[in-house]
């Protein structure tokens, strides 16, 4: 899956419909929202195969994949946690003169982008592969966060050597999204929702590069997974037990 998503623009009718794309004047973040498109029928067929092999063990789809119960909570969490990084990142581009809040090509990157991803990295390579097949959970995160950093970088010698940074990062950030999700009752809503408000709070900083940024936006990031961190080891700190549930290891 991840070679075809990486090596697709090599193919000549893949050539000729992003060409007839351009040609009909769709914006280039629709028509590159194939990646997140693939990702969710590829994230499907995955399922199926494990549900084929471990389906005694299912509760039913929503569950299988951390969706079922808490969604408002797990939301709630993942807004408490980005605090950091939304508040530093405001301040920053309310300091800079032309700093884009928003624009349609951000639905990719701040919506679109961290639902698919956190799908299939997390909600079927981690939640779904633990419950269904009895993967060991550390595992899991550790395979997933590592196929999660390989899609973000060009996989050519150049890229490598300029990209590896990008796959500690992004690979590190895999690891503690999942973490997140089975801290929070194996809620996927928490991870969704952080990863997209740290995308969105990107632009704000002036962008970033190979999921790398400025000072600013290091901070503002290191801020949010050190709250995000000691909210999900220890809740009842910040009165948010309730938010929690009970408890489903799989």
């Amino acid at each position: 899956m991840l070679v075809f998503i990486r090596y697709r623009g090599e193919i000549g009718l893949y050539k000729s419909l992003h060409v007839w794309m351009n040609d009909v004047g769709l914006p280039s973040w629709v028509r590159n929202s194939d990646t997140e498109l693939l990702l969710v029928l590829f994230g499907v067929g995955l399922y199926v195969l494990l549900r084929l092999v471990g389906g005694h063990r299912t509760r039913g789809f929503l569950s299988d994949i951390g969706l079922r119960h808490g969604v408002l909570r797990g939301v709630a969490v993942g807004v408490v946690i980005c605090i950091p990084i939304l508040l530093v990142g405001l301040v920053r581009g309310l300091m800079q003169d032309g700093t884009m809040f928003f624009a349609l090509k951000m639905i990719r990157v701040g919506f679109t982008g961290p639902i698919a991803e956190e799908w299939f990295f997390r909600g079927v390579l981690v939640l779904a592969m633990v419950r269904l097949v009895g993967t060991r959970f550390w595992s899991a995160a550790i395979v997933g966060a590592l196929l999660f950093g390989a899609v973000h970088v060009q996989w050519t010698a150049e890229g490598l050597a300029r990209g590896w940074p990008a796959v500690l990062v992004t690979g590190a950030g895999g690891v503690w999204y999942a973490w997140l999700a089975r801290q929070w009752s194996w809620n996927l809503l928490v991870p969704i929702t952080a990863h997209m408000l740290m995308n969105l709070a990107g632009p704000w900083y002036g962008g970033t590069d190979h999921a790398l940024g400025s000072i600013y936006f290091e901070i503002g990031r290191a801020a949010t997974i050190a709250l995000g961190t000691v909210m999900a080891i220890n809740p009842g700190l910040f009165k948010m037990g309730w938010a929690r549930g009970a408890k489903n290891e799989g």
